[in-house]
């Protein structure tokens, strides 16, 4: 017996299945991420009108079958329409944000906070420019939201707390962040970066998206704190995220 099921829900993505059907990847406020089949969802005008395109905000109501497997998806009721972000550059960033969230999360794990960050994320994009102080702080607060908070300030052998003009590696096999004596004799594995970089990445963990973009990364920090972020999520990723080629192209 399935189990009728609501719940707010942002689409992540969605393809064509057999002639008329789509399988469809969501995001949910109560369960998290689901999948499921819209029947007929290609010519619905009713059920789905403008609904499953990749960062709709919708109320999506559905059936739970049971054992593993599809939801069935029975309507949705649109909050927020994708067209927002159909700007070529805000695509490209908001592709990124949706695949990050979901090449880091599982099939009906939910993981608190994580719903509110893309909605937010998406909202600031919607309001105004990705600069590279909001990416660096939605990549952060997702890691950190699934468990994989990095510890940034101290080094992780000797736990001496760095100065604010000082440098540290950082071992891209394991994501420990060390100091310039304690660093492993492997220096194929690390990268460096300076203390101002990490103190930079510090202090977005947990402030407002929209506050972030504000802040301003100099050129250094910027370039070093990409590199740091690539690094830290490379280790929990599956691959790396595809929409990067995108943003590439435009930049």
């Amino acid at each position: 017996m399935s189990l009728a099921r609501a719940s707010e829900a942002l689409i992540l993505r969605s393809r064509l299945y057999a002639e008329s059907d789509k399988i469809v990847t969501f995001l949910t406020l109560e369960s998290g991420k689901l999948t499921g089949i819209a029947k007929g969802a290609k010519n619905s005008r009713r059920r789905f009108a403008n609904c499953l395109d990749p960062f709709t905000h919708v109320r999506v109501h559905y059936r739970v079958r049971p054992g593993p497997g599809l939801v069935f998806m029975e309507s949705c009721d649109l909050l927020r329409p994708a067209r927002e972000l159909a700007e070529p550059v805000r695509f490209a960033y908001g592709s990124y944000l949706l695949e990050l969230v979901d090449l880091l999360t599982e099939e009906a794990h939910p993981i608190e906070g994580v719903f509110h960050l893309l909605h937010d994320a998406i909202t600031a994009l919607i309001d105004g420019p990705a600069t590279a102080a909001f990416l660096r702080a939605f990549e952060m607060q997702l890691l950190c939201d699934a468990g994989y908070e990095p510890q940034l300030l101290a080094c992780s052998r000797c736990q001496t707390e760095f100065t604010a003009d000082g440098s540290a590696h950082v071992d891209t096999t394991d994501g420990s962040v060390w100091c310039v004596r304690c660093r492993p004799s492997t220096p194929q594995t690390l990268v460096g970066a300076g203390v101002a970089t990490l103190m930079a990445l510090e202090a977005v963990k947990r402030i407002p998206l929209a506050t972030a973009r504000q802040r301003g990364f100099s050129r250094t920090v910027a370039g070093e704190a990409a590199q740091l972020m690539g690094c830290f999520l490379a280790l929990h990723l599956p691959r790396p995220p595809r929409s990067l080629r995108l943003i590439a192209a435009l930049s």
